[in-house]
């Protein structure tokens, strides 16, 4: 095999360069981070001065829990790197009956109704993790039933669970990972959910931790798609993955070229487990993974939730206001939809005036998966766009759609949260390991993934001394 690692990590997603530099800067490994698209980051790739005038994009939408008290900064701070925040969203601003309210004038409550919300805040927050993981397999609708006596703070709290595991309705939303997301929030930030956005757009939360991977000698190779984890026996020893030029006479998909081995003592997957099958071998005769594994992944792999929407510039604002748009479905495409203004968290990813808008409704794999659904959802979506933000026709520069798959990794539903996810080490082969958001971790969506590859990080560090 050409060269050999101590650890080569599959993804330079932000589990994956996470792991990576942490291996690298605190254990002095020699590390190398294969990914397949032209450039590191992942699903928070950015994308500057696209479309040339001055924006800068990013890859689907993204808002990060927390800021400043995040997982996402954590395990930059960890490996010496500073993330700088802007502000943290004022508002959550929901369609209801026509217009964008305010979540705390959509549910108007009496003063016996604040005090119970107030109580039901401190019972959350005083919440110990075993009582939390005691609800992973159970819904937020029974949580709600059994702890929260008022109809209106119920519907409160269905209100925001949406927003953080982006399914409409309570009795399909894992308590487990709303009651941990809340709890996380009123500790640290004393409100039940807060977001803000790095400057510099969201490859400012990788650039550093490809700086540190880089100075501690170790290789980040773009381009380089991985067919294959190679087994000997019961262990890893390496990677297979297509060299930069493929050659030969077949073109495309006609070709199936010849990929380079690389040796490596420890592999970590950091791909979500939907993309898994195509790496690792899950024929039953043939694979080193047990089958009750791969059937476990083969059953839930689809389990994730996806994004369509539109990146838009405008030439005007639709408003001043740092805040996150919400719905729990669209009057159009029928789906939970949530926007949220980039260019007022971070004036610098649009021209001075103008305003970078970031848009999407979220839907189920099946429906995103499928071409021809995918552009029925968009056309859907920018009706409702047009019907939520009244002339917003006449601002927009340019329209970007995008389709992101597993943006919140595992479907945040009863029994796919907490310990239920699968784990960040193979059953029976101790130098292969997982890291992401489908893997045992918590927060939202890139917290989820960052917690992961501090987790994967430190078991594999544990397994060093």
């Amino acid at each position: 095999m050409r060269d050999s690692y101590d650890t080569i990590v599959v993804g330079a997603g932000i589990a994956g360069l996470g792991v990576a530099a942490i291996l690298a800067a605190e254990a002095g490994e020699k590390v190398l981070v294969l990914d397949r698209y032209d450039r590191p980051g992942g699903r928070l790739m950015s994308y500057p001065d696209t479309p040339g005038r001055g924006w800068k994009i990013d890859i689907g939408l993204h808002m990060t829990e927390l800021g400043d008290a995040s997982s996402i900064h954590a395990i930059n701070e960890r490996v010496g790197v500073e993330v700088s925040w802007g502000p943290f969203s004022e508002t959550v601003q929901f369609y209801h009956d026509g217009q964008f309210i305010n979540i705390a004038e959509l549910v108007p409550m009496s003063g016996d109704e604040r005090r119970a919300f107030g109580s039901t805040l401190r019972l959350i927050a005083e919440m110990e993790d075993a009582e939390i993981a005691a609800w992973d397999d159970r819904s937020l609708a029974e949580w709600l039933a059994e702890n929260v006596p008022s109809e209106a703070v119920r519907d409160l709290f269905t209100d925001m669970g949406m927003i953080m595991t982006t399914i409409p309705e309570a009795i399909d939303m894992a308590a487990g990972e709303v009651l941990y997301i809340g709890r996380d929030n009123l500790r640290k930030k004393s409100q039940l959910l807060t977001s803000s956005y790095p400057l510099g757009g969201m490859d400012a939360v990788t650039r550093g931790l490809v700086k540190v991977i880089e100075d501690n000698r170790g290789r980040i190779e773009t381009g380089r798609e991985v067919t294959e984890v190679a087994f000997k026996g019961k262990r890893v020893n390496g990677v297979k993955a297509l060299k930069h030029a493929r050659g030969g006479p077949y073109p495309g998909y006609y070709a199936m070229p010849e990929p380079e081995e690389i040796g490596a003592a420890k592999v970590v997957c950091a791909l979500p487990i939907y993309q898994l099958p195509a790496i690792i071998d899950f024929a039953p005769a043939a694979s080193a993974m047990p089958s009750w594994w791969t059937k476990r992944i083969k059953d839930i792999m689809h389990e994730v939730t996806c994004l369509v929407g539109f990146m838009l510039g405008l030439s005007e604002p639709v408003t001043d206001m740092p805040c996150f748009f919400s719905a729990l479905r669209t009057p159009h495409a029928g789906l939970p939809f949530q926007a949220f203004p980039a260019s007022n968290f971070d004036p610098g990813v649009a021209p001075a005036g103008k305003q970078l808008l970031h848009t999407d409704v979220v839907c189920e794999y099946p429906e995103a998966s499928d071409p021809f659904e995918r552009r029925r959802i968009l056309e859907r979506l920018w009706k409702d766009l047009l019907e939520m933000f009244p002339g917003l026709d006449d601002t927009v520069e340019w329209k970007i759609p995008y389709y992101v798959s597993g943006c919140d990794g595992l479907a945040r539903k009863p029994g796919l949260v907490g310990d239920f996810k699968p784990k960040l080490q193979a059953p029976g082969i101790d130098n292969l390991f997982f890291a992401g958001d489908t893997y045992i971790g918590r927060g939202l969506a890139m917290n989820g993934a960052a917690l992961s590859a501090m987790h994967c990080a430190d078991l594999i560090l544990g397994g060093l001394d």
